[in-house]
């Protein structure tokens, strides 16, 4: 009885090892769908990097705000894989006490072409966002941004920023 369990384990241990493959674990590192890497700048001198008081950023359609941490001079946020365009509210002085800085909100449209990319059967596939354009909303007579410059024209990793916002 004792050999039949050994012979046993013994054949369910093979036929485990048998089934799994290198391509069943997505390895950490992996390349996956990029973030948008956006940096501010200081409008006045375009080279020295300004940070936005008190930023917050939420996708316009979306009650919760995104988690964008503490803003030292660039953010990473999401765009929409399953469409061509994600509209953020970027908004300053958000959680003010001040009576002389009153939150103020632009709103920015990113228009892009999404292009799936197959990565591995264990990952699946990765998007990447080709010609990558920016719009601000018109109207807004109060702005906070001043000018949007596109770095890159492809997100494709995270290496270095894709979009400068001057403020």
């Amino acid at each position: 009885m004792r050999l039949y369990k050994y012979a046993l384990l013994i054949l369910t241990l093979s036929l485990v090892s048998l089934g799994c493959e290198r391509d069943d674990i997505c390895a950490e590192g992996t390349p996956v769908t990029p973030f948008l890497i956006i940096k501010f700048f200081d409008q006045d001198t375009r080279t020295d990097i300004k940070r936005p008081s008190e930023l917050q950023v939420r996708a316009v359609g979306l009650d919760s705000v995104f988690n964008i941490g503490s803003v030292t001079d660039s953010i990473l946020i999401p765009l929409r894989t399953n469409m061509s365009s994600t509209v953020y509210e970027f908004t300053i002085n958000s959680d003010t006490t001040n009576e002389g800085d009153a939150p103020n909100t632009d709103i920015i449209t990113f228009e892009y072409n999404p292009v799936e990319e197959y990565v591995s059967s264990a990952c699946g596939f990765k998007v990447n966002f080709e010609d990558i354009r920016t719009s601000q909303e018109d109207g807004d007579t109060d702005k906070w941004i001043d000018d949007i410059t596109e770095q890159r024209n492809d997100v494709t990793d995270e290496a270095t920023a894709h979009i400068f916002i001057f403020h």
